[in-house]
């Protein structure tokens, strides 16, 4: 564990090291770290991930993993096979296969492959994102969102961030975000389907924010859940791509097409704005041989991401259902998973389920403690059930 990162600290400290931007520490289990991150650590939710992992390891049984939006049902038996079959010649850099990723990619979203950009997951992406927007200006987001709150690290002179409140529904507040766009917003980040609350937005009204703010500044759409929208393919943002608008799209395949572990991701821009995006990452040379090929297959496989669609929609209801009946409230979700307002705190509500061997993960805003459950397979969400029936009672 210490040698992985040591390298990410590396990596960060050399794709820092021509911009300026000064390194700080990114959370108190890393305090012995020699180097972290001031503007942002994506890999902060992963991490206490991994702190919940050793929790899980000393519970009783591990019955649920619903802590980390993953999908329990993936990858698919093309990818698994498109591994093995591409294995030997892992030994190769992975250039000419994702050349073929690239362009497969680019025709699924109607843009050409230098439109394209491949990431070793979309966390690099997003890192290298906002490190480019930290040597520009101010980064606007939403209070509450992906990169807010715990994740987010401020440091007076490398990362400026421009906080604006959700709506009382839970909603970006996109009239109030474009009134704040200045000359001095760099980016503007927007989640959507947004994690943690699940909410979505309007695309016609996200469509509308995009024409009207994109002109005076970037917009980052991140779609790291888009797949589990209702109609993903006009829910997406990637007709502002193909009008050429100042938009820049993260997607991901580590949810509908189960890759948490094979590190596939993407984004979608202008060449431009790719170019300048590429200085502050490693510009797809991340993708190994064998996790290509496995996008390529699974991308194909189009009865299997049905399936998890089915299935995911299945759990979700019953525990919708589940929620009700203990009468408690939650949130509409357009992701694959589900987020509610708890009675007690949120660290007690997580040991008390850890010791009954399911994992979930918890917030606090809005003066409320809330609880968050990842969609998995149905006798996951039945582990949970009798799980946080004991945890409450």
């Amino acid at each position: 564990m210490s040698s992985i990162l040591n390298r990410r600290d590396w990596l960060k400290s050399g794709l820092l090291a021509s911009t300026g931007i000064v390194l700080g520490q990114s959370s108190p289990a890393l305090a012995a770290r020699p180097t972290s991150f001031g503007v942002l650590d994506v890999y902060a939710e992963r991490e206490m991930e991994l702190a919940q992992e050793a929790l899980l390891a000393a519970a009783p049984q591990i019955k649920a993993r619903l802590s980390s939006n993953e999908n329990p049902w993936g990858p698919s038996p093309a990818a698994i096979k498109a591994i093995s079959e591409a294995a030997p010649k892992a030994f190769l850099y992975a250039g000419a296969i994702t050349m073929e990723l690239r362009k497969a990619i680019a025709e699924m979203n109607g843009v050409t492959p230098d439109q394209v950009l491949l990431g070793a997951g979309s966390s690099e992406l997003l890192m290298a994102s906002l490190m480019m927007a930290a040597t520009k200006g101010k980064v606007m987001i939403a209070e509450t969102c992906y990169i807010s709150g715990r994740d987010a690290r401020e440091d007076g002179a490398t990362m400026k961030m421009d906080r604006v409140p959700l709506t009382k529904d839970y909603q970006y507040d996109l009239d109030t975000m474009s009134t704040r766009v200045n000359a001095e917003t760099a980016l503007i980040y927007i989640c959507n389907p947004n994690n943690p609350t699940g909410v979505m937005l309007p695309s016609e009204k996200l469509k509308s924010f995009c024409d009207t703010v994109s002109p005076k500044s970037t917009v980052l759409v991140d779609e790291a859940y888009i797949d589990y929208a209702p109609t993903p393919a006009t829910d997406s943002m990637v007709e502002c791509v193909r009008k050429g608008q100042n938009v820049l799209i993260l997607r991901t395949l580590s949810k509908l097409h189960g890759f948490a572990g094979l590190r596939i991701g993407y984004a979608l821009g202008q060449p431009a704005l790719l170019k300048d995006l590429r200085k502050y990452c490693s510009g797809g040379f991340t993708v190994s041989t064998t996790s290509a090929a496995a996008a390529i297959a699974s991308f194909k496989d189009k009865a299997f991401q049905e399936m998890v669609l089915k299935n995911t929609l299945e759990s979700k209801k019953f525990l919708y259902d589940t929620l009700k009946a203990m009468d408690y409230k939650y949130l509409p979700s357009s992701a694959n998973f589900v987020l509610f307002p708890i009675k007690m705190k949120g660290q007690m509500l997580l040991q008390k389920m850890m010791a009954e061997g399911v994992s979930v993960r918890s917030w606090s805003f809005d003066q409320q403690d809330w609880c968050r459950v990842s969609i998995g397979t149905m006798d996951e969400m039945k582990a949970f059930k009798e799980a946080f029936a004991k945890s409450i009672s």
